[in-house]
């Protein structure tokens, strides 16, 4: 468990503010009831950083979160208990809720028709957040499930709906998947669909968040491991897929966290609408990585390649714009907790006290993209320098 040490202030406005935690991690501010909560919620080991300086007593939500153990859900889940809210888990079991003390849980299966529905009967929630919908069976389910059982259902959806190839940037009412080949981007498409059906036929309380390239603590995936263990390895070049010019706009896990309890506080007003997640400004990928050189304060120099000369692939370095609007969600009052800066900051801090020994990605591509002699010949022989 880490503990906070907070710095406060209050204001005209009566609200509290604070600076750093006891790792040096800058955050924005905090509300009167999350310091409250730090009380009430010791354990969390992480906490939730809201725009609302009160939050009234109506305002309070009985909510069920669907999935929500692995790594977005480890934000969401602490960030919505930091709200003041009474939350409910629902998920199989089969992976640690670090959170179990603090909440009550319900084991089930959402792939067994019906299971949801059972496991929750007599039972209404204020909102249900789903992470884990990915296709037309479970909308449906959910919609069976909760149709005049809840005031809000959100669906943690994907930027992958958009049918390829996508523009820059990309608008909520751009084109959707409709290849069935495209398996994940037409399975979730199809589950947003079924939503606003239900939305548009039936006012069922619909709200749908898609979510770009995520990145945070507790990534199982861990796709900034590719930069920031060079630099944390003292690095001082480094090899970048097409030049380091690809952006893949990204959008913080802590963030997102925040965008779910700020649509569910908005309520009606999102019903049957659609909202793109992501940061606010968006980096070229050299630039990212450059930003955490100068956090962890490692001198580094870039060398380029294209795509097709890299010997080995880098999560979300590749060529190309891919850029959402998030106008829509702004439009509404949002403004980012979490910039990327910040972000970047919590997570080397992050992997400094949790280093990976065995990645994934090297795993997936049966190669160690971590082989420093390789990366050097490379830069020796074929690699540009870039300026």
């Amino acid at each position: 468990m880490r503990l906070w040490t907070l710095r406060l202030f209050l204001t005209s406005q009566n609200r509290l503010i604070y600076q750093k935690d006891n790792a040096g991690r800058v955050n924005p501010q905090i509300s009167e009831l999350q310091v409250f909560s730090l009380f009430f919620l010791p354990k969390l080991n992480k906490i939730c950083y809201s725009h609302i300086v009160r939050i009234g007593k109506g305002d309070y939500m009985k909510i069920l979160v669907i999935g929500g153990t692995r790594f977005i859900g480890k934000h969401v889940i602490p960030c919505l208990l930091a709200h003041g809210h009474d939350v409910t888990l629902f998920n199989r079991g089969r992976t640690p809720n670090p959170f179990a003390d603090q909440m009550a849980t319900i084991i089930g299966d959402r792939k067994i028709p019906g299971d949801l529905a059972a496991k929750t009967a007599g039972q209404h929630f204020d909102a249900v957040v789903d992470m884990i919908a990915y296709d037309r069976k479970d909308t449906e389910d959910a919609v069976r499930a909760f149709n005049g059982r809840t005031k809000h259902y959100l669906m943690v959806s994907t930027r992958s709906v958009y049918r390829k190839p996508v523009a820059a940037p990309i608008h909520e009412s751009d084109l959707i998947e409709d290849n069935p080949e495209v398996k994940y981007g037409y399975n979730k498409a199809q589950a947003e669909n079924d939503l606003l059906q239900a939305y548009a036929a039936d006012q069922f309380p619909a709200t749908i968040l898609r979510l770009p390239a995520v990145y945070g603590e507790y990534d199982y995936q861990a796709r900034e491991w590719y930069f920031i263990k060079r630099l944390l390895d003292g690095r001082q070049q480094m090899l970048l897929p097409d030049y380091g010019f690809g952006i893949n706009h990204r959008e913080y896990a802590g963030n997102i966290a925040e965008q779910i309890a700020f649509l569910l506080a908005k309520g009606q007003v999102t019903y049957g609408q659609v909202y793109n997640s992501g940061h606010k400004h968006f980096s070229y990928y050299r630039d990212l990585v450059q930003k955490a050189a100068d956090f962890i304060g490692q001198p580094v120099t870039f060398f380029g390649l294209s795509n097709a000369d890299m010997p080995w692939g880098v999560p979300l370095a590749n060529e190309g714009a891919r850029i959402v609007t998030t106008g829509k969600l702004e439009a509404l009052g949002w403004h980012e907790p979490y910039s990327v800066e910040v972000a970047l900051q919590n997570i080397i801090t992050y992997f400094k006290e949790n280093p990976i020994d065995q990645w994934i990605m090297s795993e997936r591509q049966g190669k160690d993209l971590f082989d420093y002699q390789l990366e050097d010949e490379l830069i020796r022989t074929k690699a540009v320098p870039l300026k």
